[in-house]
Order: C-alpha cells, then structure tokens, then sequence
C-alpha cells in the first residue's frame, strides 16, 4: 500500500515538474514572440522613417534641380542683359563722340561767327559816323542791337577806363534814346549835389544799358511821366541811376523774371523781350547792379541800376 502512494507521489511529482516546464516553455515563447513583435515593429518604424526620409530627399532633389534650371535661366538673361548693355553703352559712347565733335565745330564756327559780326558791327558803327545827325539815329539803334545780341550770354567783365562826372552817363544815355523827344508825357533828369562825384567806368557801355532802361519806360509809358535820378553815395562808393513812371508797372512776383531773355509781360508791345536782359548784364560786367524796386509805390515801375565809382 505504502509502495502505491510512493509512486502515485512520484507520478505527481513528474507530472509537476513536466506542467512547470510545459508552461515556462509556453512563458518563455510568449515573450520571445513579442520581442520578436517588437523588433519587427521597430524595423517596419524605420523602414517606414527612411521611406519618409527618401521622400524627403527626392522632394528637396526635385526643388534643387528646379532652383538650378531658374539659376541657369536668370544667368542666361543676365548675360542677354549684360551684352545688350554693353552694346548700348558703346552705341551712347559712339554718339556722345559725335555730339563731342559736333559741339566742337558749332563753338567754333559760334566763335568765328561772334568775331566776324563784331567787325562787322565796328565797320558799321564807322560809317554811322559819317551820316548826317538826323538819320543816324536810326542806324544806330540797330547797330546797337546787333551788339547787343552778339553779346548775349556773354558775362565777361568790361573794362573801365572812363574817369568821368556821374550826370555825363545819364545825359548820354538821354541823347541815345531820345526820350527827351517823347510828346506823350513830360520827361525830367534830376541830379544831386553828390552826383558831381568822378566815375570810373565805360561811359559807352554804361550809357547803352541806361539807356535801354529808358527806352523800356519809354515804351510802357503812354502818359503821366518819366523821371531819371542821378545820385551818389560817397560812402558806399557807388553811382544810382533811378527810372521812375507813371506806366503800366510790374507785378512784385515777376520783378526777377523780366530780366530774363525773351520775357514779354505785354505782348501788345514791340520788343522781343531783351532790352532788360542786356541792360542789366552789361551793368553787371561793369560790377554793377539793375533791379526793380519792388518797394516802390508810385502808379508805375522804378528801375534802379547802381554802378561802382
């Protein structure tokens, strides 16, 4: 009986043993299968990562090849830009030099032309000379103008070499453009104490520019009167020659731009709009000044040109 239990015992005991090791055999498969699970669901990750990865690479590869191909098509048209530049650079070259030269001939041929009419003008002002009083005037005048024109632009200075009493200007710039004659208005030349005073200048040229500042009132002054002043200031060395009129006037806003060539505020009038322009150029190549007085608060205009003593 003891010998049945013995081996009844035996036979659980093996059973025991062989259901331990069946289920930590079992255990033991189980984990090795999810590691297994595992690995392989780390490789599919990575898999699927460089997949992503490639992807990536062969989008940035595409837009490389695409930022390349517009790399070569912006290079290409700056090239094109460049070459049509440069012939353009070289076409402007070529014409500046033409321009160069034919700016060259024109000064010259401008230079010879100045020089032949001044001779001209000298071999004309001779034969005025000769004529009788009463028709030179005329003659004089245009020969004036033509002096005056061939002058234009001209800013050299004049030289004076005329020491004279300050009135001798103004009587003779009287006489050259006849004012005194007008019927229309009453014209007088008033001259003070200090205007005795000696003045170094060109009384021809000095004369001529006053006298186109008369001839200017003389025009836009159809009644009432026309008043020069002779005055001197000993301190500031200098000789005021001062137009007054009863004519139309001038705008304060314009007392700068009818001096310049070709202004005509009137176009009613003769004139080409220069006599200003050159009466106030000559004044200053003798280191003098013209200018409107636009304070001045009579019906007309007052014109003031300053000469040095």
């Amino acid at each position: 009986m003891i010998w049945c239990v013995i081996v009844l015992a035996l036979i659980v005991i093996v059973l025991a043993f062989a259901l331990y090791f069946q289920v930590k055999g079992s255990h033991d498969q189980a984990n090795e299968q999810e590691t297994l699970l595992k690995d392989y669901q780390r490789r599919v990750d990575e898999q699927q990562q460089l997949l992503e990865d490639y992807r990536a690479l062969e989008k940035n590869f595409n837009n490389v090849g695409e930022g390349y191909e517009q790399a070569l098509d912006l290079y290409d048209k700056m090239e094109e830009n460049s070459r049509k530049l440069e012939e353009r650079n070289t076409f402007l070259e070529k014409q500046n030099k033409e321009l160069q030269t034919a700016n060259s001939g024109h000064e010259e041929n401008k230079r010879t032309s100045k020089e032949y009419l001044e001779q001209v003008v000298k071999e004309m002002a001779k034969e005025v000379d000769k004529l009788d009083p009463s028709v030179a005037g005329r003659i004089i005048g245009l020969v004036h103008k033509v002096q005056d024109i061939n002058e234009l632009g001209n800013d050299t200075a004049i030289e004076r070499n005329d020491n004279v009493v300050a009135d001798q200007v103004a009587k003779q710039a009287v006489a050259e453009s006849a004012i005194d004659q007008c019927q229309y208005f009453t014209f007088e030349l008033k001259v003070s104490p200090q205007a005795a005073s000696m003045l170094q200048t060109n009384v021809k040229q000095a004369a001529h520019a006053l006298a186109l500042v008369l001839d200017n009132a003389k025009k836009f002054t159809t009644e009432g009167s026309v008043t020069l002043n002779v005055d001197a200031d000993l301190q500031e060395s200098k000789v005021t020659y001062a137009v007054e009129d009863t004519g139309m006037g001038v705008p304060t806003v314009e007392a700068e731009k009818i001096f310049e060539p070709f202004v005509k505020l009137n176009s009613y009038f003769d004139g080409q709009g220069l006599g200003l322009t050159f009466a106030r150029s000559i004044a200053r190549r003798l280191g003098g000044e013209l200018v409107l007085d636009t304070a001045f608060t009579g019906k007309g205009a007052r014109f003031v040109m300053t000469l040095p003593m």
